[in-house]
């Protein structure tokens, strides 16, 4: 059956990207029935399905929603003050706009999760990158790869603490490994995406008087982008179980850091505060707020519906079942890596969360690494590290960071299948052919 449940979640995904090709549908209606459709051929009640789709929509939104809401707000103020179109004109004499993008996604991929880096960063984002297509998934690649191989992102910390690896020798394996995919990133998104600007009119509706210290406005926007970033780089560090980081209070207010509420209100505060920004309004629906609501809406609630066919997959029990008929292979030598990327792989294509599927494969790969030849201190940071790749690849439309990068590059549906989901799988294939060398290099 679960065969059969993996199948009709395939159909659901072209469906939604074969209604949306050319923008004949909008996603999120698409999606919405895609998302019913496989609740139904699963097997799936009316109430099972409404209320699995119910907590996932909820879920997404509390989680991401708000991050969403506060980048909104943030580019809102930047274009108003003038701190995008200042920006945009000194990134014009670059010779490329990519690498420091580039640089940017490895360095923040150690955030709490990828999509709420992304979302914080997609208003410095808009500003370097001219909503460039090649811009968005530059960011969103570098972000990807770096959060399955780098501690201390949740998805490495799960999987190295389920397996008890060695978290010196995963560090100093995976970073080598994050820098080779953020590269083979940069260079896929190069190859595949336009670099050209999207020129848009970045004060609109904004009455001229309010665009003043557009360079003081350009600062706050850096300043507040690195600051989001590093409370939700904090907010990873309370996932630390253990003192003096993680344990106790310690641990809740490190990850309370890191929570929607406080990324919107110290953001939007902070943006406020540096940049001195005064528009007559701004606090009304006619003013900054209200075009940043505007903005963020539909992305919002897209998200909500990716989360909600997300949990339906995790119900059905569809992905864990999948993954354990891969636990009767067992590969040979270093070549045992590949059974616990494809396992994490398998889970978190078909049901979104990197995280849910590393704590999964890992855990199925707890008693398999010593019979596998994994069981030393090298080969079980080699499989974490595996298992991190594998839980990175592909991301797809059930995926929040997915819609995050379609929507900051002007991609369709199926544009951005072809590129940011090609890219994810592509490197995943490469971290995990890495591992293989260094596995066969440390034997």
């Amino acid at each position: 059956m679960s065969l059969y449940q993996a199948a009709y979640f395939l159909v659901a995904i072209v469906f939604v990207l074969l209604v949306t090709a050319r923008g004949r549908v909008l996603p999120l209606l698409a999606l919405l029935v895609g998302a019913a459709g496989f609740g139904y051929a699963a097997g799936m009640s009316t109430s099972h399905f409404t209320k699995a789709f119910g907590l996932g929509f909820a879920q997404s939104v509390n989680g991401l929603g708000l991050t969403v809401l506060a980048a909104a707000f943030l580019a809102a103020i930047a274009d108003a003050a003038g701190a995008t179109a200042w920006l945009r004109e000194k990134a014009r004499g670059w010779r490329t706009r990519s690498v420091p993008l580039a640089a940017i996604g490895l360095v923040s991929g150690v955030a709490s999760t990828p999509a709420a880096a992304f979302a914080v960063l997609t208003p410095l984002l808009r500003a370097l990158g001219g909503g460039a297509p090649r811009s968005a998934l530059t960011l969103g690649l570098s972000l990807s790869g770096a959060h399955g191989l780098l501690i201390p992102a949740p998805v490495m910390l799960a999987s190295a603490t389920i397996l008890a690896a060695d978290w010196t020798l995963a560090l100093a394996y995976g970073l080598p490994v994050a820098v080779l995919v953020t590269l083979v990133g940069f260079g896929f998104a190069r190859a595949t995406a336009s670099g050209r600007p999207v020129e848009a009119n970045s004060s609109a509706a904004v009455d001229g008087n309010s665009l003043h210290a557009p360079k003081r406005a350009a600062l706050a926007l850096l300043l507040v982008s690195i600051g989001l970033v590093a409370l939700l780089v904090t907010q990873s560090l309370g996932d630390i179980a253990s003192e003096p980081l993680g344990g106790g209070s310690n641990r809740e207010f490190l990850l309370a850091l890191g929570r929607p509420p406080v990324l919107l209100i110290a953001g939007v505060a902070l943006m406020l505060l540096v940049s001195l920004h005064r528009e007559e309004g701004g606090f009304s629906e006619r003013g900054w707020v209200g075009r940043g609501l505007a903005s963020a809406a539909g992305l919002i609630l897209l998200i909500g519906v990716a989360g909600g066919l997300a949990k339906m997959a995790q119900e059905t029990g569809m992905p864990e079942m999948n993954a354990e008929r891969l636990l009767g292979c067992h590969p040979a030598g270093a070549l045992a890596l590949l059974l616990p990327f494809a396992v994490a792989a398998v889970m978190k294509t078909l049901q979104g969360s990197s995280l849910v599927a590393a704590i999964t494969a890992a855990g199925m790969m707890m008693e398999l690494a010593t019979p596998l030849g994994l069981g030393d201190p090298t080969g079980r940071a080699l499989t974490a590290l595996a298992i991190g790749a594998g839980a990175m690849t592909a991301s797809h439309l059930n995926d929040g960071l997915f819609w995050l990068v379609a929507n900051a590059g002007r991609l369709s549906p199926a544009a951005a299948v072809a590129r940011f989901s090609l890219g994810t799988a592509i490197q995943g294939g490469v971290a995990l052919l890495a591992l293989i060398l260094l596995r066969l290099v440390a034997s």
